[in-house]
């Protein structure tokens, strides 16, 4: 977070604290920008990424496939183990978003949301998902600025996590897409094709969102 999204970046700046040459920050840049983590302009150097609102829709929508593949491949072949890794994670996260500590917040989500992508057992997904992700931090950066938005998105995790666990694909597809829809602004059509009921909204699901889970496994 030295360098926030739409800041410029000095290649004379970064080339004297790191002590090296232009010519391996030029290639770092470019290799970034390639990545979605860099914009470069014509003549007016670099600047970190920032987002457009339709552009965010369209991550968004991206995230939601990969993320929906991901948590269903990830109720399929996790462990007791792995559910209890990403209770640990999820606890992280919520410990950062009350004491306001937004890069860790927006890290333990991220390693949250990998986490899941690695127990689902397909490296090439898992890739994917990494490289999304990366586009996903800066965005979280630049919108992630009220703390009481921030708890109420990090304390999907745990019910999330229950979903996995009883491997319940409905509750899945709900818990994700109540995750996502509103941060991203999805379409309600592209929701509606992986089956999301908007007015289902169960009791058990609200009682979780209030009641952390424990690891009795």
């Amino acid at each position: 977070m030295t360098l926030l999204p739409g800041e410029k970046i000095s290649e004379p700046q970064i080339s004297s604290q790191l002590s090296i040459s232009r010519t391996p920050v030029h290639d770092a840049l470019h290799q970034l920008a390639a990545e979605g983590l860099v914009k470069m302009g014509v003549n007016r150097g670099a600047s970190v990424s920032q987002f457009s609102d339709e552009e965010v829709c369209e991550i968004g929508t991206i995230r939601l496939s990969q993320d929906m593949l991901s948590a269903r491949l990830a109720a399929y072949y996790g462990s007791v183990a792995d559910f209890n890794n990403l209770y640990t994670l999820a606890q992280t996260g919520e410990q950062a978003a009350e004491k306001g500590d937004v890069y860790l917040r927006i890290k333990a989500d991220n390693d949250f949301h990998l986490e899941i992508a690695r127990i689902a057992g397909n490296s090439l997904l898992y890739r994917q998902q990494y490289a999304l992700y990366q586009q996903i931090h800066l965005i979280q950066i630049s919108k992630y600025t009220d703390i009481q938005n921030s708890l109420i998105q990090i304390h999907h995790h745990q019910p999330m996590i229950q979903a996995l666990r009883s491997g319940d694909q409905q509750k899945i597809v709900q818990i994700i897409c109540d995750h996502l829809k509103d941060f991203y602004h999805i379409d309600p059509y592209v929701m509606k094709c992986y089956g999301y009921q908007p007015d289902q909204d169960s009791e058990e699901q609200s009682d979780l969102l209030l009641n952390p889970l424990t690891t009795n496994d």
